[in-house]
């Protein structure tokens, strides 16, 4: 997993607006999907062993902590955070916080 945090990345296009590339990636895809979660305190995902999948996973977190393991680390993401996960990585999350973690996620599946 790749972690960086929005307040590291120098913004462009100034005085007109601010604009800051989280991540940027050329390829060939056929499925997209845009998702904002809401994980309640408590919840693991999934809710046991490991999750994996053919999309690559983009997420942008906005508020809130969760826990995760990914490729045989832990971290924890927290606002401003942003995360890109590989196809076919296993990973998991867990909010051990006392709010919801609202995040959003961008999925791209790769064109055969």
């Amino acid at each position: 997993m790749k972690k960086i945090n929005i307040n590291d990345i120098d913004p462009v296009g100034m005085p007109m607006y601010e604009m800051k590339k989280l991540f940027n990636k050329q390829d060939n895809f056929n499925e997209m999907s845009m998702s904002v979660i809401s994980l309640t305190p408590g919840e693991r995902v999934p809710a046991e062993g490991m999750s994996c999948h053919e999309e690559d996973e983009y997420s942008f977190f906005i508020s809130g902590e969760v826990d995760t393991y990914c490729d045989g680390k832990y971290s924890v993401e927290k606002a401003g955070d942003a995360t890109f996960i590989p196809a076919g990585m296993e990973h998991w999350c867990i909010n051990n916080g006392s709010e919801p973690c609202k995040l959003v996620c961008v999925m791209l599946k790769k064109s055969e």
